[in-house]
């Protein structure tokens, strides 16, 4: 039986058309969200498509390295099984976490109205088994193995075009033997990006002690998010930063070549340093 207000009764019975019935109090409560980032659906609904996926890549790969540092894998051994905790990712849950609320999205198309988010959205195949794989093995406390293949599949199913993204994956995947330069990349522009794009996200935080605590922020490196110059939103441009600073000069010559790949080659062997440079701290 339908209810109403004192005021719509008096109309109702002086034959005046019924006033709408006003909103409860909080009723808004109902539809917020337990993630930081994606506090309401509105919010969800209302993303960039382009930016929902780039956000689900960046907080895959903060996980990685979250389960690798002794302090933080029982954190990330938490937010995996946050994530997991509904065992798919077939509906939208407001209980879940910020990944869990992205991939959903993602595979329900949820994200804005328009051609564009819907061609964005169509070039998207996200493969549940291998993302719950990955993510039940870091929820177990255990060493993820074929993490190369599986993240390179993974940027192909989420149609990631930055080569800043792809860049910072290719070390990522290396984590454990990392050198320091590496890292610094790694988590110099990760935090770039979630300090531009991600603010709220719940994995941002870690992401930021890890820098601050072992020395990985690289000092005045330019934001790769808001590039200046033709070629700025590349890994080079942050890694000419990291040069300048730390006494890279192999690193540095390369990069004055804006050549990625030779970035690539000089962090991964080491060379990039000069005999007796101090690493950044």
């Amino acid at each position: 039986m339908e209810k109403y207000t004192a005021k719509q009764w008096s109309e109702i019975e002086g034959g005046h058309e019924m006033s709408a019935t006003p909103k409860r109090q909080y009723e808004f409560i109902g539809d917020l969200n337990e993630s930081k980032m994606f506090r309401t659906r509105q919010r969800v609904e209302g993303s960039n498509a382009r930016d929902m996926a780039d956000f689900a890549f960046m907080n895959m790969l903060s996980l990685y390295i979250m389960s690798n540092e002794y302090d933080m894998a029982p954190a990330a051994a938490e937010y995996a099984g946050r994530t997991m905790q509904t065992g798919n990712f077939n509906s939208y849950r407001q209980s879940g976490s910020d990944l869990h609320v992205a991939l959903a999205s993602l595979k329900n198309n949820m994200p804005g109205a328009g051609d564009k988010n819907s061609h964005q959205l169509g070039r998207i195949k996200l493969n549940d088994q291998k993302i719950k794989a990955y993510l039940k093995t870091i929820q177990a406390g255990r060493r993820v193995t074929g993490v190369g293949s599986f993240f390179m599949k993974l940027e192909k199913d989420l149609d990631i075009k930055n080569s800043n993204y792809r860049g910072v994956r290719r070390l990522v995947q290396d984590w454990p033997t990392a050198t320091k330069m590496q890292k610094q990349l790694v988590i110099t522009r990760m935090s770039q990006f979630y300090r531009t794009k991600a603010l709220r996200s719940e994995l941002y935080s870690y992401i930021r002690d890890l820098g601050r605590s072992q020395g990985l922020m690289v000092k005045n490196a330019s934001n790769g998010e808001r590039p200046k110059m033709r070629g700025s939103d590349t890994l080079a441009k942050l890694a000419i930063a990291g040069a300048s600073i730390a006494g890279g000069y192999m690193l540095g010559k390369a990069m004055t070549k804006g050549s990625l790949g030779d970035v690539e080659k000089l962090a991964r062997s080491g060379s990039w340093r000069m005999p007796g440079a101090k690493d950044v701290t």
